[in-house]
């Protein structure tokens, strides 16, 4: 289902996300849901040795994310807030995961991967609470780059141009997987910041189109290929038991 009153802001590193976090929540009188950066033990170890701190901080992430998506949504329904706006949803965890596992050394093998999206079917899909609207920011690679640099972060000092390619590539993925499951999606070329005020028109312009939502449906696990199924699982895939 979804919760009126969400908004998820996506997009690749340095893109800019906070910042519309941010001015969009105040243009709104919506409140503002940031990552904790800061307050994240394995991100400065992650960059330093992804292939050592890979899996357990996709896990950190994962559970810090779902209790802030538990809270912010009970507080939408017992009307505590007007809505909320969310620097990264909890549904794009599973794009880091799947690019970590995608490359050529597995920074996450196959069974921490699996074990990862056992986890998040069995905390994120019994939610099943999607964001009203979900503003995709998109940039070049090499801007993404700048603003990194900009902001002077040391634990970001060792991202790579690569890395953030094979994440925007990712992400593209995502946003039309989330779209084809029917959730609102809007576009933005982030390339140069755009006013407020045209984010706001948009907003509430999207959030009155009409949705096909279905479901979310989960990667397939790694070595579990429809084909090579025990007939049981095979079954259950086939008629949609995510």
């Amino acid at each position: 289902m979804f919760a009126e009153g969400y908004i998820g802001i996506a997009g690749i590193i340095g893109v800019g996300k906070s910042t519309l976090t941010m001015e969009l929540a105040k243009a709104l009188n919506f409140e503002p849901v940031l990552e904790e950066v800061a307050g994240n033990p394995y991100l400065e170890r992650f960059y330093g040795n992804m292939k050592k701190y890979g899996t357990i901080m996709q896990i950190w992430l994962l559970n810090h994310r779902f209790r802030q998506h538990r809270e912010f949504v009970a507080r939408i329904s017992l009307g505590k807030v007007r809505g909320v706006v969310q620097d990264r949803t909890i549904w794009e965890d599973t794009i880091f995961a799947r690019m970590l596992n995608k490359t050529a050394d597995k920074i996450i093998s196959d069974l921490d991967y699996n074990t990862y999206l056992d986890l998040f079917d069995n905390m994120v899909l019994r939610e099943l609470v999607f964001p009203q609207l979900l503003i995709f920011l998109d940039c070049r690679v090499e801007t993404a780059m700048e603003r990194i640099r900009d902001r002077g972060r040391e634990m970001e000092k060792s991202i790579t141009v690569e890395y953030l390619r094979h994440l925007q590539e990712n992400y593209y993925q995502f946003a039309d997987e989330m779209e084809s499951a029917g959730v609102r999606i809007l576009r933005l070329n982030w390339e140069t910041f755009q006013p407020i005020s045209e984010v706001v028109r948009l907003v509430h312009e999207y959030s009155l189109k009409p949705s096909n939502f279905t479901k979310w449906v989960r990667p397939l696990r790694r070595g579990l290929e429809i084909g090579n199924m025990p007939d049981k699982i095979r079954m259950a895939t086939a008629t949609g038991a995510q």
